[in-house]
């Protein structure tokens, strides 16, 4: 607050236009801010002072005495008040002194009170088992958490002994019974921790769900694999049902639980793990039993594929035929048509490249009896067809192989080429000769005008003539020789 000589100043200097009357109200704020505050004088402690503060004169004479005892002489007026007003009196600081927490303030008889903390609260939890040594923070924080002295009581009966304040107000939080620690006992939990027990109470694992566990054959899974299990749906009617269906060393020592989860969560039921142990798999890892799932393949499936003569597949072999289109019908055509022993490679060779039973067929049909899959591929991914091969048995090329046929046909040497080549009256040219003359675009009208000009040369001669005369004219230039020939 300023003083009036301080606002008289600041006045005139509004007055003489030494500041603005903005200035001069900021100036009275900051001066007001800066005076000092009286300081409130704490009172003795005795009777009359007490009882100032709306004690009565025996209420206010146990206090102060009480509170002297402490060692508390003196203390601020609102802090008497905010006492009397929490119910804070001489038998309330008596007992909390008896009990021995004589090293307390003001603050903390008022917090006591506030949260409920009264001697009675602290006897009884005692009594319960509570440590004495618990210091007034705990207690406060155990009222405040609703821990009661039955609560603690009960969780000591039920075989939690030596729980500090943290794992007591954790307990309770969390819905942690001992009704439920009981029964988790009960049930075969005997040496579980709290932090075990809250996982499983927070998780949904029950009393029930760990009994039927042990029934099943396993006894001894910790806290985190119950948890997994519930989580994941891995019940123990799902654990008998995999050990019935064959997986026989689902014991103590070699469960893998993440396997279990790994079939549960892929859907491997046992009905499928037996139905391909029935089919005839009867080693199967998780791995591979989740691989066939995943990917379609089925009992009946397996079945097929014995069936159509492929015996020994393994799960990898099953998964690569099923994803590549090698079913039993196709196999069984492949054979048929004459090829009786593919491994699975090259049945997923021919699928890949569209190599059908027609086409195998149709080539040995065509004559090709003895092609293995590399030479099927080949044919089919450069378009030699069985009408192709005939054609070309037909203008007289016989006895062509896979290369060669690859060859006439990437290079353009049809059957039409070829008859009117020989149309010319060239019958005696070779697979290379009419490679030679389809690279080079020769057509029959070129070669018939080469002949009828150069009679006398042979057909290779006659060949290297024309081929040579385009290539010349293809590139600009012309060659003067003793024999010209015309190119149409």
């Amino acid at each position: 607050m300023t003083t009036p000589s301080e606002q008289m100043q600041v006045l005139d200097m509004i007055s003489q236009g030494k500041i603005t009357a903005a200035e001069g109200e900021e100036l009275l704020k900051a001066l007001a801010a800066s005076a000092p505050k009286p300081k409130l004088q704490p009172v003795r402690v005795d009777p009359a002072a007490v009882a100032a503060s709306g004690y009565s004169a025996n209420l206010g004479a146990g206090l102060a005495a009480e509170l002297r005892k402490l060692g508390i002489e003196r203390v601020q007026l609102h802090e008497l008040q905010e006492m009397r007003l929490h119910d804070v009196n001489a038998d309330f600081v008596r007992e909390i002194a008896a009990l021995g927490y004589e090293d307390v303030d003001l603050d903390d008889l008022v917090n006591l009170r506030m949260q409920n903390v009264s001697p009675e609260y602290i006897r009884e939890l005692r009594a319960a088992g509570l440590d004495e040594d618990v210091d007034l923070d705990g207690l406060i924080d155990c009222s405040h958490h609703g821990v009661t002295p039955e609560f603690l009581r009960g969780m000591r009966e039920a075989g939690l002994k030596d729980m500090d304040v943290d794992t007591l107000v954790r307990c309770h939080d969390r819905g942690l019974t001992p009704e439920f620690l009981k029964s988790m006992r009960e049930a075969g939990f005997k040496d579980m921790d709290v932090d075990e027990l809250v996982r499983c109470h927070d998780h949904g694992v029950t009393p029930e769900f760990l009994k039927s566990m042990r029934e099943a054959g396993f006894k001894d899974m910790e806290g985190d694999d119950l948890v997994r299990c519930f989580d994941h749906g891995v019940t123990p009617e799902f654990l008998k049902a995999m050990r019935d269906a064959g997986l026989k060393d689902l014991d103590l020592d070699d469960l893998d639980l993440d396997d279990l989860i790994h079939c549960f969560d892929h859907g491997v039921t046992p009905e499928f793990l037996k139905a391909m142990r029935d089919a005839g798999l009867k080693d199967l890892d998780v791995d591979e039993l989740v691989a066939c799932f995943d990917h379609g393949v089925t009992p009946e499936f397996l079945k097929a594929m014995r069936g159509a003569g492929l015996k020994d597949l393994d799960a990898d072999e099953l998964v690569e035929c099923f994803d590549h289109g090698v079913t039993p019908e196709f196999l069984k055509a492949m054979r048929e048509a004459g090829i009786k022993d593919l491994d699975v490679d090259e049945m997923v060779e021919c699928s890949d490249h569209g190599v059908t039973p027609e086409f195998l067929k149709g080539m040995r049909n065509a004559g090709l009896k003895d092609l293995d899959v590399d030479e099927l591929v080949e044919c089919f991914d450069h378009g030699i067809t069985v009408e192709f091969i005939t054609a070309l048995r037909e203008a007289e090329i016989k006895d062509l192989d896979v290369d060669e046929l690859v060859e006439c046909s990437d290079q353009g040497v049809t059957p039409e080429f070829i008859r009117s080549i020989r149309e010319v009256g060239l019958k005696d040219m070779d697979v290379d000769t009419l490679v030679v003359l389809a690279d080079h675009g020769v057509t029959p009208e070129t070669l018939r005008a080469a002949h009828l000009e150069n009679p006398e040369l042979e057909t290779e001669e006659l060949v290297e003539l024309v081929t040579e005369g385009l290539d010349l004219e293809a590139s600009g230039s012309k060659k003067k020789s003793g024999t010209h020939i015309h190119i149409h």
